[in-house]
């Protein structure tokens, strides 16, 4: 039996690399939304053009997701993480390179592909990894670091492009990513820490059974999940990809005030997200249901997110920028909420590919956000529209988690296995204590 002090360091070590992780993953993605206004201005791009080039990440990240959930549920974290890391960095390198506008979509593309693996395969490390109790917290602290992510990079691809040139700032922080991919090859280790009894899941054998997607799909709270994922990405992903131009085009900040200014909703959410993970713990530890804890907490993010509506009707730019960074702060923490939730109703062995074919529906908002986002700012010449979009979609987003999941524990599913040494078939109802 592993030392429960030693089991507590591993654990802390390992939310410190997811954590540098999420920073790297998070600078990598957001990188050409901070360089879009240079790009439209070099490459004589107009707004749907680059409504379509912001989108292209999430053509394959949609596509991607649930085939890597799968991948990490069948060959482990180690592997698939590894190997998405390396191929977002490079094709993030390869951005730099590219002399027209079909080229950075195949770039983009290609850093797609990479990221599609990360959020399906923490999930399942939080599920292996960290006990119920404390899952939250774990999973909002390693998240905190792609809202770090966030934040630097207008000040880090903004410095670059104003010292050097869009080009050199995708190449230097795309060869700077693989220096942690790397490092994860060598230091992590899936056996170690682990909470899920290796007798239970040796004899459940849940990565090896096919999908049973009807039952999963057909699930109230799983589609719950799903509808509430799109609602909360397309807000998050129109203000990852078009706020940074938004600031300049309709606001009129300079590219450097705008580095500054974008950042700001990223650094208060590095802080919020690790504190509603915790405050959602804490009411589990004082004696209430999972449910409360986890909806309570991610219908208040919702709520406030939906106030970037006000957004569009607010003249000063200071007052507006004021309510953006409190309502995408609030976006910033759903995302780690959702995961837990999916992680916590998922059957076991299947927390991966729950979370990456709810990742999946999420993408397909990164799909439409900043493509709709360009139509309706080259058809109207305002951002006013999109805003109020976004926000509605955020309001639906929470009426679903309120009113359309009820209960969050694990699903139960009726799964045919094999046992190992009988090969008679034998139904059985799949269901964790987490």
């Amino acid at each position: 039996m592993q030392d429960a002090s030693k089991i507590k360091t591993y654990r802390v070590k390992l939310i410190a690399v997811l954590f540098v992780c999420m920073v790297v993953m998070g600078l990598d993605r957001s990188s050409i939304s901070v360089a879009a206004p240079v790009i439209m201005d070099e490459l004589d791009i107009a707004p749907t053009q680059m409504g379509l080039l912001l989108s292209a990440f999430f053509w394959s990240y949609t596509i991607c997701n649930i085939p890597a959930g799968r991948l990490a549920d069948r060959f482990g974290a180690k592997k698939v993480l590894g190997g998405a890391a390396a191929i977002w960095s490079v094709a993030s390198a390869l951005t730099g390179g590219m002399p027209h506008l079909i080229g950075l979509m195949i770039a983009r593309m290609g850093v797609g592909v990479g990221e599609a693996g990360v959020f399906p395969t923490m999930a399942k490390i939080a599920a292996e990894q960290f006990p119920g109790r404390e899952r939250a917290t774990a999973t909002g602290c390693y998240l905190a670091g792609a809202r770090l992510g966030y934040a630097l990079t207008p000040v880090v691809i903004g410095f670059l492009i104003a010292q050097f040139n869009w080009r050199l700032a995708f190449i230097v922080t795309g060869v700077g990513s693989l220096l942690f991919c790397l490092f994860w090859f060598f230091w992590y280790d899936e056996n170690e820490g682990r909470v899920i009894g290796k007798s239970v899941e040796s004899k459940v054998q849940m990565e090896k059974q096919p999908v049973p997607w009807l039952q999963l799909v057909t699930n109230r709270t799983i589609l719950g999940l799903f509808v509430a994922k799109f609602g909360a990405n397309y807000l998050y992903f129109m203000f990852l990809t078009w706020i940074p131009a938004y600031l300049v085009m309709e606001r009129g900040f300079s590219v450097l005030e705008m580095g500054f200014y974008a950042s700001l909703p990223f650094v208060v959410a590095f802080i919020t997200q690790p504190l509603t993970g915790f405050i959602s713990d804490f009411i589990i530890r004082k004696g209430f249901s999972k449910t409360i804890a986890r909806k309570g907490v991610l219908v208040a993010a919702q709520a406030l997110s939906a106030t970037i509506i006000a957004v569009a009707f607010v003249e000063d730019p200071m007052i507006a920028m004021l309510i953006l960074t409190i309502n995408i702060a609030a976006a910033s923490t759903i995302g780690g909420m959702m995961q837990t939730m999916a992680s916590e109703v998922s059957p076991l062995g299947m927390s991966a590919t729950v979370t990456g074919a709810m990742n999946t529906v999420g993408a397909i908002a990164g799909v439409l956000a900043p493509t709709v986002t360009g139509l309706i700012v080259e058809m109207t010449g305002s951002f006013q529209m999109a805003l109020v979009v976004a926000g509605g979609l955020i309001a639906i987003a929470a009426a679903i988690i309120l009113f359309v999941i009820q209960k969050i524990e694990p699903i139960k599913l009726n799964i045919k296995t094999v046992k190992k040494n009988n090969p008679e078939k034998i139904g059985c109802e799949i269901t964790e204590s987490r």
